[in-house]
Protein backbone atom coordinates (compact mmCIF):
# COMPACT_ATOMS: atom_id res chain seq x y z
CA UNK A 1 0.00 0.00 0.00
CA UNK A 2 1.39 3.49 -0.93
CA UNK A 3 0.20 6.74 0.39
CA UNK A 4 1.37 9.97 -1.08
CA UNK A 5 3.05 12.22 2.15
CA UNK A 6 3.96 15.01 0.16
CA UNK A 7 2.45 15.61 -3.62
CA UNK A 8 4.98 16.93 -6.39
CA UNK A 9 4.45 20.86 -6.82
CA UNK A 10 4.44 20.11 -10.89
CA UNK A 11 3.93 18.04 -13.37
CA UNK A 12 5.22 18.89 -16.53
CA UNK A 13 8.57 17.08 -18.22
CA UNK A 14 9.77 20.22 -20.20
CA UNK A 15 8.72 24.06 -20.18
CA UNK A 16 7.77 26.57 -22.88
CA UNK A 17 10.96 28.28 -23.33
CA UNK A 18 12.84 24.81 -24.12
CA UNK A 19 10.49 22.87 -26.22
CA UNK A 20 10.86 26.67 -28.04
CA UNK A 21 14.53 25.94 -28.49
CA UNK A 22 13.94 22.89 -30.02
CA UNK A 23 10.34 23.49 -32.10
CA UNK A 24 10.92 26.84 -32.97
CA UNK A 25 7.64 27.97 -32.67
CA UNK A 26 6.16 32.01 -32.62
CA UNK A 27 5.23 33.21 -29.09
CA UNK A 28 1.62 33.58 -30.20
CA UNK A 29 1.62 29.46 -30.40
CA UNK A 30 2.42 29.76 -26.33
CA UNK A 31 -1.42 28.94 -25.19
CA UNK A 32 -1.46 26.07 -27.72
CA UNK A 33 1.52 24.41 -27.06
CA UNK A 34 1.21 24.83 -22.86
CA UNK A 35 -1.66 22.60 -23.32
CA UNK A 36 0.08 20.16 -25.34
CA UNK A 37 3.51 19.95 -22.70
CA UNK A 38 0.04 19.33 -20.00
CA UNK A 39 -1.21 16.41 -22.58
CA UNK A 40 2.22 15.27 -23.51
CA UNK A 41 3.54 14.98 -19.95
CA UNK A 42 0.45 12.96 -19.19
CA UNK A 43 0.32 10.44 -21.79
CA UNK A 44 4.74 9.46 -21.05
CA UNK A 45 3.71 9.27 -17.28
CA UNK A 46 0.83 7.20 -18.63
CA UNK A 47 2.80 5.20 -20.95
CA UNK A 48 5.84 4.87 -18.24
CA UNK A 49 3.49 4.22 -15.61
CA UNK A 50 4.99 6.12 -13.11
CA UNK A 51 5.20 9.65 -12.09
CA UNK A 52 8.15 11.67 -12.49
CA UNK A 53 7.65 14.32 -10.13
CA UNK A 54 9.91 14.47 -6.49
CA UNK A 55 7.43 13.43 -3.81
CA UNK A 56 7.68 12.02 -0.36
CA UNK A 57 5.63 8.57 -0.38
CA UNK A 58 4.96 6.21 2.78
CA UNK A 59 4.96 2.74 1.43
CA UNK A 60 3.83 -0.40 3.69
CA UNK A 61 4.75 -3.75 2.94
CA UNK A 62 2.69 -6.67 4.85
CA UNK A 63 5.65 -9.21 3.50
CA UNK A 64 8.99 -9.29 1.75
CA UNK A 65 8.99 -10.18 -1.84
CA UNK A 66 11.93 -10.61 -4.51
CA UNK A 67 14.08 -13.48 -1.91
CA UNK A 68 13.33 -11.45 1.00
CA UNK A 69 13.83 -7.76 -1.11
CA UNK A 70 11.63 -4.75 -0.57
CA UNK A 71 10.83 -3.69 -3.56
CA UNK A 72 9.94 0.05 -3.65
CA UNK A 73 7.04 1.39 -6.53
CA UNK A 74 8.69 4.46 -6.77
CA UNK A 75 12.05 5.55 -8.39
CA UNK A 76 14.64 6.45 -8.06
CA UNK A 77 14.64 6.69 -3.82
CA UNK A 78 16.79 9.62 -3.54
CA UNK A 79 16.32 10.13 0.38
CA UNK A 80 14.61 8.09 3.02
CA UNK A 81 12.29 9.45 5.78
CA UNK A 82 12.01 6.33 8.21
CA UNK A 83 11.94 2.90 7.77
CA UNK A 84 10.09 0.69 10.41
CA UNK A 85 10.02 -3.03 10.60
CA UNK A 86 7.25 -4.27 12.60
CA UNK A 87 7.89 -1.81 15.94
CA UNK A 88 11.28 -1.28 15.17
CA UNK A 89 12.67 1.62 13.24
CA UNK A 90 16.10 0.47 11.62
CA UNK A 91 18.31 2.43 11.36
CA UNK A 92 19.78 4.02 7.88
CA UNK A 93 23.06 1.91 8.16
CA UNK A 94 21.12 -1.33 8.57
CA UNK A 95 19.40 -1.74 5.14
CA UNK A 96 20.94 -1.08 1.40
CA UNK A 97 19.11 0.19 -1.51
CA UNK A 98 19.94 -0.66 -5.01
CA UNK A 99 19.38 2.58 -7.35
CA UNK A 100 19.30 0.23 -10.19
CA UNK A 101 16.86 -2.40 -8.84
CA UNK A 102 14.32 -0.39 -6.92
CA UNK A 103 15.38 -3.35 -3.98
CA UNK A 104 15.88 -2.30 -0.29
CA UNK A 105 17.53 -5.29 2.01
CA UNK A 106 17.97 -5.38 5.16
CA UNK A 107 22.10 -5.67 6.57
CA UNK A 108 23.26 -7.75 9.58
CA UNK A 109 25.37 -6.45 12.06
CA UNK A 110 28.49 -7.21 10.08
CA UNK A 111 26.69 -5.73 6.62
CA UNK A 112 25.64 -9.03 5.00
CA UNK A 113 22.54 -8.57 3.24
CA UNK A 114 19.66 -11.19 5.12
CA UNK A 115 15.77 -10.86 4.36
CA UNK A 116 13.77 -9.03 6.13
CA UNK A 117 11.91 -10.51 9.61
CA UNK A 118 8.41 -11.37 7.66
CA UNK A 119 7.05 -8.45 10.05
CA UNK A 120 5.13 -5.40 8.28
CA UNK A 121 7.50 -3.30 7.04
CA UNK A 122 6.81 1.03 6.81
CA UNK A 123 9.11 2.70 4.37
CA UNK A 124 8.61 6.61 3.95
CA UNK A 125 11.01 8.25 1.26
CA UNK A 126 11.29 10.91 -1.30
CA UNK A 127 11.47 9.41 -4.96
CA UNK A 128 11.48 10.88 -8.33
CA UNK A 129 13.19 13.76 -10.39
CA UNK A 130 13.36 17.93 -10.13
CA UNK A 131 11.46 19.05 -12.96
CA UNK A 132 12.53 21.23 -15.25
CA UNK A 133 11.60 24.83 -14.51
CA UNK A 134 12.12 28.51 -16.43
CA UNK A 135 12.07 30.20 -12.60
CA UNK A 136 15.39 31.28 -12.28
CA UNK A 137 15.31 30.32 -8.03
CA UNK A 138 14.33 26.91 -9.34
CA UNK A 139 16.49 23.88 -8.01
CA UNK A 140 18.89 22.45 -11.06
CA UNK A 141 16.44 19.55 -13.12
CA UNK A 142 17.56 15.93 -12.14
CA UNK A 143 14.80 14.55 -15.18
CA UNK A 144 16.71 12.44 -17.05
CA UNK A 145 17.68 14.56 -21.15
CA UNK A 146 16.17 11.28 -22.21
CA UNK A 147 12.80 11.81 -20.68
CA UNK A 148 12.30 15.57 -21.59
CA UNK A 149 13.11 15.15 -25.22
CA UNK A 150 10.67 12.57 -25.56
CA UNK A 151 8.23 15.34 -24.04
CA UNK A 152 9.41 17.69 -26.39
CA UNK A 153 9.47 15.10 -29.57
CA UNK A 154 5.53 14.15 -28.66
CA UNK A 155 4.54 18.01 -28.31
CA UNK A 156 6.01 18.29 -31.97
CA UNK A 157 4.55 15.24 -33.11
CA UNK A 158 0.96 16.81 -31.42
CA UNK A 159 1.07 20.11 -33.69
CA UNK A 160 2.15 18.48 -36.56
CA UNK A 161 -1.55 16.23 -36.27
CA UNK A 162 -2.75 19.50 -36.30
CA UNK A 163 -4.94 20.26 -38.75
CA UNK A 164 -5.01 17.24 -41.17
CA UNK A 165 -5.95 13.49 -41.33
CA UNK A 166 -3.10 11.57 -38.88
CA UNK A 167 -4.26 8.62 -41.03
CA UNK A 168 -2.82 10.01 -44.24
CA UNK A 169 0.82 9.32 -45.14
CA UNK A 170 1.19 11.12 -47.90
CA UNK A 171 0.04 14.15 -49.96
CA UNK A 172 0.85 15.26 -53.62
CA UNK A 173 0.36 18.43 -55.12
CA UNK A 174 0.47 18.53 -59.00
CA UNK A 175 3.73 20.14 -60.31
CA UNK A 176 4.61 21.33 -56.88
CA UNK A 177 5.87 18.29 -55.06
CA UNK A 178 4.85 15.20 -52.57
CA UNK A 179 4.76 15.11 -48.71
CA UNK A 180 4.99 12.00 -46.82
CA UNK A 181 4.33 11.70 -42.80
CA UNK A 182 4.88 8.95 -40.13
CA UNK A 183 1.85 7.28 -39.33
CA UNK A 184 2.21 5.05 -35.81
CA UNK A 185 1.48 1.77 -36.65
CA UNK A 186 -0.23 -1.04 -35.21
CA UNK A 187 2.47 -1.52 -33.01
CA UNK A 188 2.87 1.82 -31.80
CA UNK A 189 1.85 3.71 -29.00
CA UNK A 190 2.69 6.92 -28.83
CA UNK A 191 3.03 9.42 -31.61
CA UNK A 192 6.11 9.58 -32.01
CA UNK A 193 8.78 6.55 -32.58
CA UNK A 194 11.62 8.20 -31.40
CA UNK A 195 9.96 9.51 -27.92
CA UNK A 196 8.61 5.72 -27.88
CA UNK A 197 12.50 4.64 -27.88
CA UNK A 198 13.92 6.99 -25.12
CA UNK A 199 11.18 6.04 -22.77
CA UNK A 200 11.99 1.99 -22.81
CA UNK A 201 14.60 2.58 -20.09
CA UNK A 202 12.20 4.33 -17.41
CA UNK A 203 9.27 2.33 -18.17
CA UNK A 204 8.28 0.03 -15.39
CA UNK A 205 6.69 -2.94 -16.19
CA UNK A 206 4.22 -3.52 -13.37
Amino acid sequence: MLTVVTAATAANLTTLSRARAMLDFAPTEDEAVGTLIDQASRVIADYCRRPFGLETVKEVFEAPCCDGYLMLSRSPAVAFVEVIEGEETVAPASFHYEVETGLVCRLSDSGRRVAWSGAPVAVTYAAGYVLPSDDNDAPVATLPEPVERAAIRLVGAYRSLSGRDPLIKSETTEGIGSTSWWVPGAGSVLADPEAEQLLQPYRRLF
